[in-house]
């Protein structure tokens, strides 16, 4: 099951190469600080973090107390991870927070799911909404300014929508997490009337009341019968990650907080730091990094895209250059665990998408990454859920010192 991209966003006015190279995704990259491309390079050399982006939004240290009654631990999660608060001098597990955007192809559901059957690895899939409706019902969805139906991503065939249900049925049953990648996917950096960076607080509110309805009404919006039945509810979601980034915190996170939301994943953090809650909103920010690049000294958002952008262009290379860009790839997330392992265990963050981008290159450096990284000692490889809830339990002063 796999849509090709009706739209992809423009990224420093190269959107008509991405069109013109026909690129194919289940769902469209997700791409904030595109770069030139860089060479591969061999060398081990690991550049010095670098400084914190402009665009991130302004935080402040936590004072909020833990959500748990309970002061040196929470109720067991569905994965079966529980949070517990840190004794004095001990130091904190080093998390590893793998998410994907879209989540709306069944033959990449099974490679992931395979995978986490042979690691301890549980993720988190911010869901599309639209990947609820299909082309024949893609009128049931109705965005803010634009017509019912209109969506940047594409729809798929009626049978489609049951596979996916069911795709999101395995996940939830092994303990992986479902967020909101929001649904039409509409993006002010490819040009358009309106998207993320353009919207106001009640544009978000439109956009998520939506989400929620496909949650809801999956079986009249499509005629499913009752047979069918989608195990994932409103309220199992309580983070999100906007398309292409996007989007003004003073304007999301109210939006976010009116829905219950717990944490916030779309802006990017300087590299090696703890994450913060936003002091108005009460949020858990905790987007992906930015880190070198393995050999080089180009910080690049931790996420597949930007890889892709930052190596090729966006332009698959040939099979060699592919598992070149794959093994740099790799290189760059062990670079980023080592160095917070051996650090200040800050969450490592990556960002994916289901797609076969440059020969399956970035697809196959996490696998590797994954399958060589989750179960070893003091690691945990969990779902933002996870993470939150680990954080809801500290003492104030022992994230303090964390973020210091």
């Amino acid at each position: 099951m796999r849509r090709r991209l009706t739209a992809i966003p423009a990224v420093l006015g190269l959107s008509a190469v991405l069109a013109a190279c026909g690129v194919h995704a289940r769902q469209e990259p997700t791409a904030h600080e595109p770069t030139s491309p860089v060479a591969v390079v061999s060398s081990s050399t690991t550049a010095p973090t670098p400084e914190p982006s402009p665009t991130s939004p302004t935080t402040a240290p936590t004072t909020a107390p833990a959500t748990y009654a309970d002061p040196r631990a929470g109720s067991p999660l569905p994965d079966g991870f529980v949070p517990h608060r840190l004794r004095p001098g001990e130091r904190p597990p080093q998390f590893v927070v793998v998410s994907f955007d879209g989540v709306g192809w069944h033959e990449m559901w099974q490679h992931w799911m395979s995978v986490a059957e042979q690691v301890p690895f549980r993720f988190t899939g911010f869901l599309s909404g639209t990947y609820l409706l299909s082309d024949a019902t893609r009128d049931d969805y109705h965005p803010p300014y634009y017509p019912p139906g209109t969506s940047e991503i594409g729809f798929g065939t009626p049978a489609e929508v049951p596979v996916e249900i069911s795709d999101l049925n395995r996940a939830v049953a092994a303990g992986m997490e479902i967020g909101t990648h929001f649904n039409g996917h509409f993006c002010a950096s490819a040009g358009l009337p309106s998207g993320g960076d353009t919207w106001s607080t009640r544009d978000w509110d439109v956009e998520l009341d939506q989400f929620f309805h496909l949650l809801r009404d999956y079986r009249a919006d499509n005629g499913l019968p009752r047979s069918v039945r989608l195990d994932v509810t409103p309220g199992d979601v309580t983070g999100d990650r906007t398309p292409c980034l996007e989007g003004r915190p003073s304007a999301l996170y109210p939006a976010l907080v009116a829905h219950g939301f717990a944490y916030d994943a779309s802006f990017t953090r300087p590299a090696l730091t703890w994450p913060t809650r936003d002091r108005r909103s009460g949020l858990w920010q905790i987007g992906m990094t930015t880190f070198p690049l393995h050999g080089t000294d180009h910080p690049v958002t931790t996420m597949d895209y930007n890889y892709f952008f930052t190596q090729r262009g966006g332009v698959d290379g040939t099979v060699e250059q592919a598992r070149a860009d794959e093994e740099q790839v790799e290189a760059t997330y062990d670079d980023l665990y080592q160095r917070s392992l051996h650090g200040n265990r800050a969450p490592v963050i990556l960002g994916n998408h289901f797609n076969d981008w440059n020969h399956d290159a970035y697809r196959d450096a996490l696998t590797t990454f994954v399958l060589h990284t989750c179960g070893r000692p003091h690691t945990e490889c969990v779902p933002f859920r996870d993470l939150v809830a680990w954080l809801d339990v500290q003492r104030p002063s022992t994230l303090a010192r964390l973020s210091r």
